[in-house]
């Protein structure tokens, strides 16, 4: 499928923007500035380049952990607020970097902390929409980690026997926190698994964006359809399972092979851009100048706001949702 200059040109600010955002991170962490657990997505940025553009109005998100493309659908400003702790941020500032979400608004389905129960949440929340007959799709991402757990199967099977609108995607990275893929699963490709629930499966490469959109937007349009389907993202984590982690795990030879296989997606991506005549290097240049400065703004404005205090954590309201169950 051809897409527009402009659709590639997003594309590629949204890889940027994944990829600075975590080096920010980075550097105010180390400055003490931080606190918490952050989670980067290095080398892996291609797949949020060709997942956001997909998702549409209606449509509801559980991002990935890694998954800071999706500031593409926020207010940047307000997300960094949050992480900081402000109470002006997502969440007033109690969901940290982790556990920022909006329903209501972006559709941004929340995070739970137990690796592989969202597949159920989310299946839960395509349930909801066909059966309030509205239009979206559900997308549900999680790791290969999370694909080993049998809630995912049982997600499937349900999706499948009630025809619901929901696409599950797993971002296999290469390693589940410490455990490379290989000594957790014996499946080349864990998309074929899908086929046993009569789910759409496919495997895609995931360092090239424009293959992660074809794939990405074909599911939610089976989805939409009453198909679901289970998109894997083949690609490589170049970097801890959490900042500060030594990747003491990781072989030198092991992580050359796969450095071969999946290369840098933006430096890539580039070269894909400047070889269709899209981009000149200049121009794409000018673009990661933009993004950079775009993240420094909102963390300038995000450290003057207020922050959040012991006393605005309180209250049932909190803890407890008062909306009608199931209703979205």
């Amino acid at each position: 499928m051809a897409y527009s200059k402009e659709q590639l040109v997003e594309m590629y600010k949204i890889m940027q923007r994944a990829r600075l955002f975590d080096k920010k991170i980075s550097t105010e962490s180390r400055k003490g500035k931080l606190v918490g657990m952050f989670h980067f997505g290095t080398n892996q940025e291609a797949f949020e380049a060709g997942l956001m553009p997909c998702i549409g109005k209606d449509d509801y998100l559980r991002p990935y952990h890694r998954n800071h493309g999706c500031l593409s659908m926020c207010d940047m400003k307000l997300y960094v607020a949050g992480m900081l702790e402000r109470s002006t941020g997502y969440n007033m500032g109690i969901g940290g970097d982790y556990h920022q979400q909006d329903i209501k608004n972006l559709h941004l389905l929340p995070l739970d902390g137990l690796i592989g129960e969202d597949w159920l949440h989310c299946t839960g929340v395509a349930m909801a929409l066909k059966l309030q007959k509205k239009p979206g799709v559900v997308i549900c991402v999680q790791g290969d980690g999370g694909a080993q757990m049998g809630s995912l199967y049982e997600s499937m099977n349900f999706a499948s026997l009630f025809d619901l609108p929901i696409v599950y995607v797993i971002m296999n990275n290469g390693v589940a926190m410490t455990t490379p893929t290989e000594k957790e699963c014996k499946c080349s490709e864990i998309s074929g698994r899908a086929a046993g629930f009569n789910v759409k499966g496919v495997s895609v490469w995931g360092q090239d964006p424009i293959a992660i959109r074809e794939v990405i937007e074909s599911a939610m349009e089976s989805a939409r359809n009453g198909q679901p389907a289970l998109v894997e993202v083949m690609t490589y984590r170049k970097c801890g399972h959490y900042f500060g982690d030594p990747r003491d795990y990781e072989t030198e030879e092991r992580d050359a092979r796969m450095t071969e296989k999946y290369p840098d997606p933006i430096l890539r991506f580039e070269k894909v851009l400047q070889d269709m005549g899209v981009c000149t290097a200049e121009e794409l240049k000018g673009y990661a100048k933009e993004v950079k400065k775009e993240i420094a703004e909102a963390f300038d404005w995000a450290y003057e706001q207020p922050m959040l205090t012991g006393d605005m954590t309180k209250g049932a309201d909190k803890v407890f949702s008062y909306t009608e169950g199931g209703k979205l």
